[in-house]
């Protein structure tokens, strides 16, 4: 299985409704499998 991980290292998110704070960074904003509708159970334990 392949894991697409979306990580922005800003302070502001790319359409600015988000803001970390001074000197702070968002990390990752979210992650999935490729081609799969639903997570599988293990990996939520």
């Amino acid at each position: 299985m392949k894991v697409i991980v979306i990580v922005q290292y800003a302070r502001k998110s790319a359409d600015g409704r988000y803001d970390a704070g001074r000197g702070q960074k968002i990390g990752v904003i979210t992650a999935y499998f490729k081609g799969l509708d639903k997570c599988p159970n293990w990996l939520n334990e």
